[in-house]
């Protein structure tokens, strides 16, 4: 039985070798048609796919503010950033970084709110309570050694989870990659901040001062936490302006929609093109 199946099988072999060989071999000649059109159509496809991201209709004026923005991060902030990664130890960076997540917890408080998320608004009250005391203003993270995972939350964020649409990509002076949706949030957002109520007038000298030290893809802080990635980016990228726009989509989608499987909205809102259609992110 084992010898007459390993003919049978050898057999088989012989048959695809006279099909498939010179003679008999299957060709682009054998049809009337010249190519595959369905193998054609699936190439079409997959080269006119354009990878996801947010509409650029003012890429050229984005992508003059990006040069700017180039010449001060070369001359401004990337020394003062080294500076600051040099004369800081890691630990101490740490804490900062820390401090601020604390102090932009009413922001996300409120917003935790806003998407009417209740769990997450009594984790972050939690957190800002037991940081800001026993943490020493947000120095440490206690609440995180208790269980009270952190997480933050925007007014972009509550906009785009109520379906408001992107609007187009930005690239704002200094601040950098942004969309019409998260500027206006971020206007929204300094509203939501204690110092704008405790400091009045004054508000307008330390909102911008903690902008340069956190907020933003300017913010010293942020930036030494991203430092090394964004070198990285800038040196590997053909188009760098390009691979900035692709990696703030992708950022940002992931702030919007992680831990939210299940949510009661499916995707993020967003205009992909001038028309005025939309769509939805990943």
């Amino acid at each position: 039985m084992r010898s007459r199946a390993g003919r049978g099988w050898w057999i088989a072999v012989a048959i695809g070798l006279v099909l498939l060989g010179p003679s008999g071999a299957v060709s682009g000649a054998d049809f009337d048609g010249g190519p595959d059109p369905l193998f054609d159509d699936f190439l079409d496809e997959e080269f006119d796919v354009e990878p996801a991201g947010y509409p650029d209709p003012l890429e050229e004026s984005n992508r003059s503010v990006f040069a700017f923005n180039r010449q001060v991060d070369k001359w401004v902030l990337d020394p003062v950033t080294e500076a600051y990664r040099w004369a800081v130890p890691r630990p101490a960076r740490d804490a900062f970084a820390r401090m601020f997540t604390n102090l932009g917890s009413t922001k996300t408080l409120v917003n935790d709110f806003l998407q009417l998320e209740w769990k997450d608004a009594a984790v972050t009250t939690g957190r800002l309570v037991v940081n800001t005391t026993v943490g020493v203003v947000g120095l440490f993270d206690v609440a995180q050694k208790m269980g009270l995972e952190a997480h933050e939350s925007d007014f972009g964020q509550s906009l785009a989870l109520a379906g408001t649409p992107s609007g187009p990509y930005l690239v704002l002076p200094i601040l950098g990659p942004a969309n019409a949706r998260d500027g206006v949030g971020t206007v929204v957002d300094g509203f939501f901040q204690p110092t704008y109520y405790i400091l009045g007038p004054s508000n307008l000298i330390l909102g911008p001062t903690e902008i340069l030290l956190y907020s933003g893809s300017s913010g010293i802080s942020t930036r030494d936490r991203h430092y090394i990635e964004l070198k990285s980016l800038e040196d590997s990228s053909v188009d760098f302006y390009a691979a900035m726009r692709s990696g703030y989509y992708q950022d940002r989608t992931f702030q919007i929609w992680d831990r939210r499987d299940g949510h009661r909205t499916s995707g993020e809102s967003r205009v992909t093109s001038s028309e005025g259609d939309s769509a939805d992110g990943p």
